[in-house]
């Protein structure tokens, strides 16, 4: 009897060892279905990751030609991945796995992409390599620019440099990535393009073109120099695979023409790298640094620097930038404050985020800095990236107008320029598609242009800048 019970048993449990097997692979391939059927819901995709400040990219728009060179298909690949469901979430928890992998005082993560050689110029001795313009201590400035106003303090070129940015002392270098991490402090890593540096260097020609076909003011070149160039010394920076800014920008320079006025604000800011001019976990300069830059700016174009005495001091944090989130050991990195300088008197700014801007209709009003929900505090500064913002200065009632085309670090140098003209015009390159540059000067009576933003060193940077010039 107890034998036919356990046949009967016997017989049951492969029955049930098969009905457990099904269950667990339909559970399996129900979760299966159901993420990939979330990552395929273009609503769900996001478009901008908060954590490493910077929009996702984009699905390709389809062409034969793309579509041949397989262009296209590497461009969906690309989407899929960077814009996959919950990507944040993703990425926080792959950043605390990889804290777990050790410690060491210079880091440096991600792939290192192929930059160009710099070339090294022949020497003329009849021509300089850059315009004389782009220090104003050097000999004369540009025709028609006013000698530039001396003043005492500071001083940009001391009789002997000492070195105060980071000391890079010998120690492990862990090479997993494209950002560096010193101790506390991230930094990016510096490339050249030979053929973008001259798509920059002919569109600010040709600016420079424009207004003087137009009878206008100056063209300014303010290339910003990264946090890498400034903070870091240059062997340590060679023996990395850096590309040296400091060369880039005397090419880029040296292919600009005598009707541009160049900005060496790498000097200027070399002579203050012991101060709070860069954030430590960001790739922007700080408002400090913003106004060294704009110190320089004022003297190359003949007007006194307005001191941050001039302004209100107001204070934003704690604020988590985006090299904070791309560095495996962010725990070491001191989180960063913003501190805002807010311009005192009549001043007003508006902001346009469509194609019907016009000068009697800049957009809506703004409050000229704003304590924004969230870690970015950097975007207290304009609200962040617009196409267009406008200043206002009741103060000045001469008509002054400048047009600031930049990327978003001349969201904050925007603020001082505020002291020199009574209309301050702030186009985003890579979001304003309303009017050409042409179109723009005739409409606004624009006087002056100014280029802040930092080397253009890609192509989607290139075409960006160069849609302004379609048609012109």
């Amino acid at each position: 009897m107890a034998e036919d019970k356990q046949q009967k048993n016997t017989g049951k449990e492969p029955g049930r060892l098969v009905k457990r097997r099904v269950l667990a692979a339909a559970l399996f391939f129900s979760v299966l279905f159901g993420m990939t059927a979330a990552a395929w819901y273009l609503p769900a995709r996001p478009t901008m990751s908060q954590r490493e400040k910077r929009e996702l990219a984009q699905i390709p728009e389809f062409s034969l030609s793309s579509l041949a060179d397989g262009s296209y298909f590497r461009g969906i690949e690309l989407w899929f991945s960077d814009t996959f469901p919950g990507r944040d979430s993703w990425v926080k928890t792959n950043l605390f796995l990889k804290n777990l992998y050790g410690r060491s005082d210079v880091v440096i993560y991600g792939e290192i992409r192929q930059s160009d050689q710099v070339p090294v110029p022949t020497p003329e001795p009849a021509v300089e390599s850059v315009p004389a313009a782009a220090t104003p201590e050097a000999g004369e400035p540009a025709p028609a620019t006013p000698a530039p106003t001396e003043t005492p303090e500071p001083s940009y070129e001391p009789e002997d440099p000492v070195w105060m940015g980071v000391d890079v002392e010998e120690a492990d270098l862990i090479r997993t990535g494209a950002v560096i991490q010193v101790d506390n402090r991230a930094f990016e890593y510096t490339g050249f393009s030979q053929y973008y540096s001259g798509v920059f260097a002919d569109m600010v020609n040709r600016a420079a073109g424009i207004l003087k076909e137009q009878g206008r003011g100056n063209v300014y070149s303010v290339v910003l120099p990264t946090s890498t160039t400034v903070m870091l010394p240059r062997d340590f920076r060679e023996r990395v695979s850096c590309i040296p800014e400091e060369d880039v920008f005397e090419f880029m320079y040296g292919l600009m023409n005598e009707d541009v006025i160049t900005v060496d604000v790498l000097s200027a800011l070399l002579q203050h790298n012991n101060e709070y001019v860069y954030f430590y976990g960001d790739h922007h300069w700080t408002a400090l640094g913003a106004w060294y830059g704009y110190a320089q700016w004022a003297r190359s174009a003949g007007k006194e620097p307005v001191g941050l005495d001039a302004y209100t001091e107001r204070v934003f944090e704690p604020f988590y930038g985006s090299l904070y989130y791309q560095a495996n050991q962010s725990a070491r990195i001191t989180v960063d404050t913003v501190y805002a300088y807010e311009p005192k008197g009549n001043i007003r700014l508006y902001l346009s985020f469509d194609t019907n801007d016009t000068k009697e209709h800049p957009g809506y009003e703004y409050p000229l800095l704003t304590d924004v929900r969230g870690t970015d505090k950097y975007l207290c500064f304009l609200g962040g990236d617009v196409p267009l913002a406008t200043f206002v200065n009741d103060d000045i009632q001469d008509g002054s107008a400048c047009l600031l085309l930049k990327d978003s670090n001349g969201n904050v140098f925007s603020y001082y320029l505020t002291a020199h003209y009574q209309y301050v015009y702030v186009v985003d390159y890579r979001k304003y598609r309303h009017r050409t540059l042409r179109e723009f000067a005739e409409m606004y009576d624009v006087d002056d242009m100014i280029f802040c933003f930092s080397a253009l060193q890609s192509q989607g940077r290139g075409n960006q800048l160069a849609n302004l010039f379609v048609g012109n």
